[in-house]
């Protein structure tokens, strides 16, 4: 007990420290260049929280049997975490602005998750049909982040000291961003095992927050050190690479080895959940509607909800 107490708060350190840096870092990319600080929260810091998910899915995809299962309920878990958890859990301390989010961003974090959700409905694998599909989504974000800065004005004219040594620094931020929520994750799971828990509680509760740990420490972080948008950016930005960096190299693995990646049972549940919520925000987004407290619980509340329904 006291060795997993230990893992998890030198974990929850290693995390938060390391977050820490990667938002100054990311900051002064974004001040050197002129870009938007969302864009560096919808692109390189998205990138990095979503590092667990991904080492889950390639770890998933090169299984004798690939689990699929795991494949396709880690990206959906934690999508819906991100949109109604972290969201959640940060307007009670912050005011979440989801008016900062630009009209294209919202357009294509819609039809990205919509195009991901139709495909539970029409089939019950994901063939070579929606493969394609995914690498043209994928090839058009790469060109709308290419194109990003053209469309938006410069949100800051401060010029930091730069040198080329901070992409290592961030590299390293990524790498202890990962292994601190790792910690975290492994040290929560050992002390829920001895204390009784059941495998499925500890699978909707501890492994649903450990892997979404990042996004909200990021969140809370960027908030402390007034970078909201690189926040807001993130969680969107995660929900993005999610589907076109987690799960479509999952499917692309998975593919190559000759495997028919076949639907989950029982997932058009979890797969509405994603387009509600996904709906929600995008709709606050786009009437420019703050998180307020009120709505905050009303999130966890929902969240709490859906996976006590899960379970039940």
């Amino acid at each position: 007990m006291i060795i997993s107490l230990t893992t998890i708060i030198i974990g929850l350190l290693l995390l938060l420290y390391s977050a820490d840096k990667m938002i100054s870092f990311s900051d002064t990319i974004a001040k050197e260049f002129s870009l938007a600080p969302i864009l560096i929260g919808l692109t390189i810091v998205a990138f990095g929280t979503s590092a667990p998910e991904l080492v889950i899915t390639i770890v998933a995809s090169i299984k004798s049997i690939p689990a699929t299962d795991a494949i396709v309920g880690n990206v959906i878990g934690s999508n819906i975490a991100n949109l109604i958890l972290i969201l959640g859990v940060s307007a009670l301390f912050f005011k979440i602005d989801l008016g900062r989010i630009k009209l294209a961003t919202n357009l294509y974090l819609f039809l990205i998750t919509a195009y991901f959700s139709i495909i539970f409905f029409i089939d019950t694998k994901f063939n070579l049909f929606f493969t394609i599909g995914f690498l043209v989504f994928f090839i058009v974000f790469i060109f709308y982040i290419k194109n990003y800065q053209s469309e938006i004005s410069e949100e800051s004219e401060e010029k930091n000291d730069f040198h080329k040594s901070i992409y290592i620094k961030l590299l390293i931020t990524f790498i202890g961003i990962f292994i601190g929520g790792k910690l975290f994750l492994d040290g929560s799971l050992d002390l829920s095992r001895y204390f009784g828990l059941s495998e499925t509680i500890i699978g909707i509760s501890v492994l649903a927050i450990g892997t979404s740990l990042p996004e909200l420490v990021t969140v809370i972080v960027a908030y402390i050190k007034k970078s909201g948008s690189i926040g807001i950016g993130n969680v969107i930005g995660s929900n993005i690479m999610n589907i076109l960096f987690v799960f479509f190299p999952g499917l692309l693995i998975v593919q190559s080895r000759g495997i028919v990646f076949s639907i989950p049972d029982n997932s058009i549940l979890h797969i509405c959940m994603l387009a509600i919520s996904t709906l929600l925000i995008i709709l606050m987004s786009l009437l420019k509607i703050s998180i307020s407290k009120f709505i905050a619980l009303l999130f966890m509340v929902s969240y709490v909800s859906y996976i006590w329904y899960s379970i039940s």
